[in-house]
C-alpha cells in the first residue's frame, strides 16, 4: 500500500509541474462536460420517447376497451337474438311479438332501429320498428337465403343514408339463421344504426385533453369521426377534400399497412389540424381491431389520437432541468455533486407526475367502466368501488369503502366459508373465473353474478389484495329460466295426459268392483269399513286424475266471451263465508266496463279459485290478513292481481312453484297441481301469468306478501 501511494505522489508531482498541464486539465474538463452533455441528451431523448410510449399505450388500452365494449354489446345482442329462436316457430306468433319488442325497446338507445322475421319464401312475417324511422319495405330487403351455412350472427354490407336534415345514418343488417333439421327455415335481423352505436360507445372516450376516437371499416369508410362531414364517407378522400394542400402520407400509410390489415399498434405523424388547434402538429395515435365473428372477413379498427403537445409539458421541464444541469457543470465539476442531486430530484418529480397522469388514465377507465370493478385487501375490505358496482349494487363509494364485502352476500350464504374458499382458489391460481354466485344489493334485491377475481400481489410477493370484476347475469339466467320451465311444462303436459288415461280406466275397475262388494256386507262390519276406505281412496286418485288431466287439455274447453268482473265478483261471493270464518278480509278494486275476455268462465272462476285458496293457505300462520283483488284494462290487455299478506314465496322455491305436484302443504292437505292449472288454463287463453313476492325467510322483519298477476288479451268489442 505504501510503494502504491509513493507511485500516486511521484506521478502527481510529475504532472503538475509541467507547462502543458493546465492545457491537459482543460481538454479533459472538455471532454467530461461533453460527455455529460451527450449522457443528458440520450436521457432527455429516452425520458421523451418513454412518456410517449407510455402515453400511446394508455390510449391503446382505451381503444381495446372501445372495441371490447362494442364486442360485447353484440354479443349480448346475438344472446338476445338467438333466444327468440325457440318462438320462431310459434303459430300464433302471440309470444314470439313480445319477445322480438322487447329486444327492440332494450336496444333501442343503442342504435336498433327495426326488428323482423322472414320466411324461408323470403316473406316477411314479423317487423317492428322504432317511432322516427320510415317502415323498411319488403321488396328492398336483400338477404340472401343460400348464403347461411351456420348458425351465427352475421353484418350486412354498410348502407350509408343522409337525410334532408343532413343527418347520417350507416345502416347494416344483423342477421341470425334459423336452421331446422338441416335446413334453413328464416332468418332474424335487425338494422343498426352504426354511427349511433359508436356515439354511444366511444363517443366520450378520449386521452388527454383534446384526443378523440374514430372507427373506420375495411373500406376505410367513417363509422364514426368527431368530424361530422367525415361520417359515411372514404376518410382518405374527406381529408383531402378538407385541405386540399396538405400532405396526409404519414397517417394514410398507418392506415394501409396497418389498420386496414387488421393489425393493432401504435405510431405517430404529422398533420395540420386538430380541433381548435391549426398549424403543423405532430399527433400520437393507438389503433386496434374489432374482433367478432359477425364480421366475418371484414376489417373494423378503433384509433384513438392525441396531439404529442399533450404530453410537451413534461418533456419541456426535463430539457430546462438539463439545461440548468449543464450551466451548472460548467461553473465547475466541485459543484458536479450538488446540482446532480438536484438533477436527480427534479427526475423524480418528472416521473411522479407521469405516474400521475397514468393514474389519472387508469382511473377514468376505472370509473367509466360499465361492469362493476372493486379492490379489496387481503381482510375483503373495500379500497375501491367504481360507478359500475354503484349502480349495481346500490351503495356509493363512501358506504363501501373501508368496510367489509360480506355486506354484499345473502344472510342464507355462509359468507366466512364462501370468500375463504374464493380466496383459497384465488391464492393457488392466482385468479379465478366465471364464478356464478347470489349477491344482495342495497335494496335488498338478490341479483345473480358472475364473479372474476385476481391476486394482486407485491415485488416481494406478499399478498395487497384482490382485484374484482363483477357482472349481472340475473336478467340472462331468469331468461334461460323461462324458456326451460316453457318446455318442462309441455313436456310433463304430454306425459300427464297419457298416465292420466292409463291410470283412469283401472281405477274405474276397482271402484265398480267395490261398490258391488259394498252391498255384501253389514254396514257395521269391518270388512264394509274397509272397503268404503278403498272407495274414498280411489275417489280421491281418480280426482288427482281429473286435475292431470285439466292441467293436459290446455286447448280443449269452451270458447265464449267472459265477463271477468262477473267472474271474480261470483268466486268471492262463493268464499265469503270461508275468508270470514278465517278472519280474512277480501277487498275488490275492479274497474267499471271492464272489457271481455275469450275463454271458458268455469275455468277463470277456477283460476280465481285456487289463487284466493292460495293466498289464505300462505295466511294460516297469521291467524289474520288480507286479501286484495284489482281488476284493470292495460293497453290491449286485461290484467287481474290478487295481492295477500301471507308469509311469501320462499327465493329457494320461487322457480318451481308452476310445476306439477310441487307442493308446500302436508300429506293430504293438496295435490300440487293448483298453479300448473291455473298455467295452462291462462296459457290457453293467450295469458301469461307471473308472480311477485317478499318472504318471511329471505326478508326477516320486513312486510311480506305476495302478488299474482294474471294478464290476458281483452276482446275487442268492435
Amino acid at each position: 500500500m505504501k510503494k502504491f501511494l509513493l507511485l500516486i505522489d511521484r506521478l502527481s508531482n510529475f504532472f503538475f509541474k509541467k507547462k502543458f498541464t493546465p492545457f491537459l486539465i482543460s481538454i479533459l474538463f472538455f471532454i467530461i462536460f461533453g460527455i455529460a452533455f451527450y449522457l443528458i441528451y440520450l436521457d432527455s431523448e429516452a425520458i421523451k420517447e418513454q412518456i410517449n410510449d407510455d402515453f400511446n399505450q394508455q390510449q391503446l388500452i382505451l381503444a381495446r376497451q372501445s372495441s371490447a365494449q362494442f364486442e360485447l354489446f353484440l354479443d349480448n345482442l346475438e344472446i338476445q337474438l338467438k333466444s327468440l329462436k325457440w318462438f320462431a316457430e310459434d303459430t300464433e306468433g302471440k309470444i314470439r311479438r313480445v319477445a322480438m319488442e322487447s329486444v327492440l325497446r332494450q336496444n333501442s338507445d343503442m342504435g336498433i332501429i327495426d326488428i323482423g322475421l322472414i320466411n324461408d319464401r323470403r316473406k316477411l312475417i314479423e317487423y317492428f320498428k322504432i317511432e322516427g324511422f320510415p317502415k323498411l319495405e319488403p321488396e328492398k330487403i336483400k338477404i340472401e337465403l343460400s348464403d347461411f351455412h351456420k348458425e351465427s350472427m352475421t353484418l350486412a354490407p354498410l348502407s350509408i343514408n343522409r337525410n334532408i336534415d343532413g343527418k347520417i345514418f350507416i345502416i347494416s343488417f344483423i342477421k341470425i339463421p334459423l336452421i331446422s333439421d338441416g335446413k334453413l327455415t328464416g332468418v332474424l335481423f335487425v338494422r343498426l344504426d352504426l354511427s349511433k352505436l359508436f356515439t354511444k360507445l366511444i363517443g366520450n372516450v378520449r386521452s388527454g385533453k383534446s384526443g378523440y376516437s374514430w372507427v373506420i371499416d375495411e373500406n376505410a369508410i367513417a363509422l364514426y369521426h368527431p368530424e361530422k362531414d367525415f361520417i359515411g364517407r372514404n376518410i382518405f378522400e374527406a381529408r383531402r377534400e378538407k385541405k386540399p394542400y396538405v400532405n396526409f402520407s404519414q397517417i394514410n400509410i398507418i392506415m394501409k399497412d396497418k389498420m386496414l390489415k387488421g393489425e393493432e399498434g401504435t405510431g405517430i405523424y404529422e398533420s395540420w389540424w386538430h380541433r381548435d388547434l391549426k398549424g403543423k402538429i405532430t399527433k400520437l395515435i393507438a389503433f386496434t381491431p374489432i374482433k367478432i365473428n359477425a364480421l366475418d372477413d371484414k376489417v373494423w379498427s378503433i384509433a384513438v389520437v392525441a396531439p404529442i403537445s399533450e404530453v410537451a409539458v413534461a418533456i419541456d421541464k426535463a430539457y430546462i432541468r438539463h439545461l440548468g444541469a449543464e450551466l451548472f457543470i460548467a461553473f465547475g465539476m466541485i459543484l458536479f455533486a450538488f446540482f446532480f442531486a438536484a438533477y436527480q430530484r427534479r427526475i423524480s418529480e418528472s416521473l411522479k407526475e407521469r405516474v400521475t397522469e397514468q393514474q389519472e388514465i387508469i382511473t377514468s377507465i376505472l370509473e367509466n367502466s360499465l361492469d362493476a370493478i372493486i379492490f379489496t385487501d387481503k381482510d375483503n375490505l373495500c379500497r375501491v368501488w367504481n360507478k359500475g358496482a354503484e349502480k349495481m349494487f346500490g351503495y356509493t363509494p363512501e358506504e363501501m369503502i373501508g368496510h367489509s364485502f360480506r355486506r354484499l352476500i345473502p344472510g342464507d350464504i355462509d359468507a366466512d366459508e364462501e370468500l375463504k374458499q374464493i380466496n383459497d382458489l384465488v391464492v393457488k391460481n392466482g385468479y379465478i373465473s366465471n364464478y356464478i354466485s347470489e349477491r344482495i344489493t342495497k335494496s335488498g334485491k338478490k341479483i345473480t353474478v358472475n364473479i372474476s377475481k385476481t391476486l394482486i400481489s407485491s415485488l416481494k410477493g406478499e399478498i395487497l389484495g384482490y382485484s374484482i370484476i363483477v357482472r349481472d347475469e340475473t336478467e340472462k339466467i331468469e331468461l334461460e329460466h323461462m324458456m326451460y320451465n316453457t318446455e318442462k311444462l309441455a313436456s310433463i303436459g304430454t306425459l300427464a295426459a297419457g298416465v292420466a288415461h292409463e291410470i283412469n280406466n283401472p281405477l274405474a275397475v276397482i271402484l265398480g268392483f267395490t261398490d258391488l262388494l259394498v252391498d255384501k256386507f253389514q254396514p257395521d262390519s269391518q270388512t264394509y269399513k274397509d272397503l268404503k276406505t278403498i272407495e274414498s281412496n280411489v275417489n280421491h286418485a281418480k280426482k288427482i286424475v281429473e286435475n292431470l288431466l285439466g292441467f293436459a287439455r290446455i286447448t280443449e274447453g269452451l270458447e265464449d266471451n267472459t265477463d271477468p268482473k262477473a267472474c271474480i265478483e261470483t268466486v268471492s261471493t262463493i268464499v265469503k263465508n270461508t275468508l270470514f270464518t278465517s278472519k280474512i278480509e277480501l277487498k275488490l278494486n275492479l274497474q267499471d266496463n271492464l272489457p271481455n275476455i275469450r275463454g271458458d268462465s268455469r275455468e277463470f272462476q277456477q283460476v280465481i279459485f285456487n289463487l284466493i285458496n292460495n293466498s289464505v293457505s300462505a295466511m294460516k300462520k297469521t291467524g289474520k290478513g288480507e286479501i286484495k283483488i284489482d281488476g284493470y284494462e292495460s293497453g290491449n290487455n286485461i290484467i287481474i292481481e290478487i295481492s295477500d299478506s301471507g308469509i311469501g314465496i320462499p327465493n329457494r322455491i320461487k322457480q318451481k312453484i308452476f310445476d306439477p305436484f310441487f307442493t308446500t302443504k302436508k300429506v293430504g292437505e293438496g295435490t300440487g297441481l293448483g298453479l300448473s292449472l291455473c298455467y295452462g288454463i291462462i296459457a290457453k287463453f293467450g295469458g301469461k301469468i307471473d308472480f311477485r313476492s317478499i318472504s318471511e325467510e329471505d326478508n326477516p322483519g320486513s312486510k311480506t306478501g305476495t302478488t299474482f298477476i294474471v294478464t290476458i288479451p281483452k276482446v275487442d268489442n268492435n
